[in-house]
């Protein structure tokens, strides 16, 4: 499930930018469905424009018009209506999300992990950065927190799979103190004793939040696509 709404301070209609000639949530949607370990990709949406550009290139679109505080809000939301043993929220503005690291958070969700989501190497220019979310793992590798802070940690990969049962839990929960002294909504779930089992990526993908960003990225995905 791909939540993609079109309201976006620093990029609005930000999904229905140009990434190599294609939307950037369409961009998302050819990542995801890489993943031979996903059945079905969803884009989970609020906004007529967005719903037409996936359906236009034969993807999959649900409207959720409910106002909804967060991604997963909106992705619980759409898979209430379906019938799914477990769902994967991959941000609509991941384009170089890899397909191997997705099958990975399928793999911890058939193991048993209730919630599941990555962890990469941090490197140390983004240690001090408050945009960069760290996670530090406990022994049996489940998260022990996430900070926007200079914690020991890795690199938080912001993509999550849930249990159906668990996702709809967890999405019906208050912010809490943690939560909001970080702004990081996982942490309402770690505080109401939920286990969020963290795996291995290589590296953390370029997500797009910025303009600059947004240029980083086209060019980018034009080398990342050129012949050797």
């Amino acid at each position: 499930m791909i939540p993609a709404r079109a309201g976006s301070r620093r990029l609005p209609t930000k999904p229905l930018l140009d990434l190599g000639g294609a939307p950037l949530v369409w961009r998302v949607y050819e990542r995801v469905r890489a993943c031979s370990a996903i059945d079905a990709v969803l884009v989970a949406t609020d906004d007529d424009g967005i719903a037409a550009a996936v359906t236009a290139r034969g993807g999959q679109a649900l409207r959720v018009d409910d106002a909804c505080a967060s991604g997963t809000e909106r992705v619980a939301r759409a898979a209430a209506r379906l019938d799914a043993p477990f769902v994967l929220n991959v941000q609509g503005d991941e384009p170089f999300v890899e397909p191997a690291d997705l099958a990975a958070v399928v793999d911890a969700l058939r193991a048993g992990a209730a919630i599941a989501t990555l962890a990469a190497p941090l490197p140390p220019a983004l240690r001090d950065n408050p945009a960069t979310v760290k996670v530090v793992r406990d022994a049996a590798g489940g998260a022990l927190y996430f900070s926007r802070h200079p914690i020991p940690g890795e690199q938080h990969v912001g993509v999550y799979g849930f249990r159906r049962d668990a996702l709809l839990a967890v999405a019906r929960l208050p912010r809490g103190r943690l939560a909001a002294a970080e702004d990081l909504e996982q942490l309402a779930w770690l505080e109401a004793g939920w286990r969020i089992d963290v795996r291995d990526a290589p590296a953390a993908p370029r997500s797009i939040d910025t303009p600059a960003d947004l240029e980083a990225a086209r060019t980018h995905f034009v080398t990342a696509r050129a012949p050797a």
